[in-house]
């Protein structure tokens, strides 16, 4: 019993003893490395154990050997301007930092015998300026993307037994190139810390694909006509026939997901003459001019009206400054257009029903007639409309006469029509299982619009 006391005895001041020296070494050792990095701590493989974070940064800074310019496909970067170096700060601060996090003793522990035993490698770490790395992959986009073009599709209700109640392809997919802009700037580091990196590298594209394709569009339930919209265009100048024909294509074949808000500006794109519209005349800043697109609004007029028929939320409607005669011819009251003009204002509704919705357009140039159709699957909705209802009308002003020097004395010309101003109503019901989801009055005010004469100044 008393040996085994004295054991023991020898074993805790044996312990107490190996404490006391380990904490000796422990506290010289943090002396000695308070301000160094701990032993075998390596940055890009280059150990810096013993070392300040000065000795880091001095290091690198005099291994930042760049070319001065390297070629991506046709455009050239110089990588001075473009900022790309090494973050010295940050290399060095985390060499210091391993062994010193100070929330964790054990994580601490871990990171100092991990480097000691020569485990622990902190990568290069390269920086630019971000700003004029993005205007440069923008110059290289600009050469080499092109966008996706998704399939546009035709309802086919009353063709043969075959393709009765599907949709067909009118217009095929396009696969898209884009510029995959992550492995851009992977490329453009990888020159920094690459010994003898190349001066000519090749451009890293990504392909884009379709999201839609015809098999699966019959697959998303597009059997029922929800609503029509109508609407006539005499007596429009050829440009603006153009431009009606132009817009309708490019609306048309749009697929709306359950849930989803459709952007008739979006759909529509950039409207000018690079994208095949004319000049014809719009409203714009209280003038009646000649411009790209004029007539476009004639398509949002019509789709506005097919929407409102098939019972759906209209999430944004303007309309017209004043009446506008091509909106009223069918026997229309005003109070049924919608107003675009890209980027605000805009037409948008939304599609509430459980299914995908097709917009399919019926151009008619030979009747001056356009017709739009929503395509989807009935939820039993029925919509009733009463109105416009013209509630009060106003006179035009006295016509405006602007000088014109460049015609000759005494002739006139006149630029722009008048009209009667307006202030219009009507009321939508849409009723589902015998629960009404949607009332509201649509109010619209049409302003007096003056006739404007030009009249020649010139001697």
């Amino acid at each position: 019993m008393i040996l085994l006391k004295k054991l023991f005895y020898l074993s805790v001041c044996a312990l107490g003893a190996f404490a006391i020296v380990a904490t000796i070494v422990n506290v010289a050792f943090e002396f000695y490395f308070q301000d160094k990095i701990y032993p075998g701590v390596r940055v890009g493989n280059v150990d810096f154990g013993g070392q300040t974070e000065s000795s880091v940064q001095k290091y690198f800074s005099l291994r930042q050997h760049l070319p001065e310019t390297v070629i991506f496909g046709s455009s050239s970067a110089n990588l001075k301007e473009l900022g790309l170096r090494f973050d010295l700060r940050l290399m060095s601060r985390r060499a210091y930092s391993i062994g010193r996090q100070n929330s964790n003793f054990y994580h601490d522990f871990v990171q100092k015998i991990a480097a000691v035993t020569g485990h622990l490698n902190l990568p290069l770490e390269v920086t630019f300026n971000p700003d004029k790395v993005t205007l440069f992959e923008d110059t290289i986009a600009k050469d080499i993307e092109i966008p996706v073009v998704e399939p546009q599709f035709k309802f086919a209700p009353n063709a043969g037994p075959d393709l009765k109640g599907r949709v067909v392809v009118f217009r095929p997919s396009q696969k898209g190139l884009k510029l995959d802009r992550s492995t851009l700037e992977f490329q453009l580091k990888s020159l920094l810390t690459t010994p003898n990196s190349p001066t000519s590298l090749t451009v890293p594209i990504k392909i884009v694909s379709p999201n839609l394709t015809t098999a699966k569009v019959n697959r998303l339930g597009i059997n029922d006509l929800l609503g029509a919209g109508i609407s006539y265009f005499y007596d429009s100048i050829p440009g603006r026939i153009e431009n009606i024909r132009v817009g309708a294509e490019k609306i048309s074949g749009s697929l709306i997901a359950p849930g989803e808000t459709f952007s008739f500006n979006q759909a529509i794109g950039t409207v000018s003459a690079v994208f095949g519209f004319q000049k014809a005349y719009v409203i714009k800043e209280g003038k009646t001019v000649l411009e790209d697109g004029g007539g476009v609004c004639q398509v949002s007029t019509t789709l506005y009206r097919a929407a409102l028929a098939a019972g759906l939320p209209i999430i944004e409607r303007a309309a017209h400054s004043y009446r506008v005669p091509f909106y009223e011819q069918g026997n229309f009251a005003p109070g049924l257009d919608a107003t675009v003009y890209p980027p605000s204002p805009d037409f948008r509704f939304k599609n509430d029903t459980p299914s995908w919705i097709l917009i399919q357009a019926v151009y008619e140039p030979e009747k001056l007639k356009l017709t739009f159709e929503i395509f989807g699957t009935s939820d039993g909705r029925t919509t009733q409309i009463a109105g416009p209802y013209i509630l009060s009308v106003s006179p035009p002003p006295p016509p405006i006469y602007e000088d014109d020097p460049i015609s000759p004395m005494g002739q006139i010309g006149q630029i722009d029509t008048a009209h009667w101003g307006a202030e219009t109503s009507f009321t939508r019901k849409v009723n589902r299982n015998n629960e009404i989801i949607i009332n509201e009055t649509v109010n619209s005010s049409y302003i007096p619009w003056p006739a404007r004469f030009l009249r020649g100044t010139k001697i």
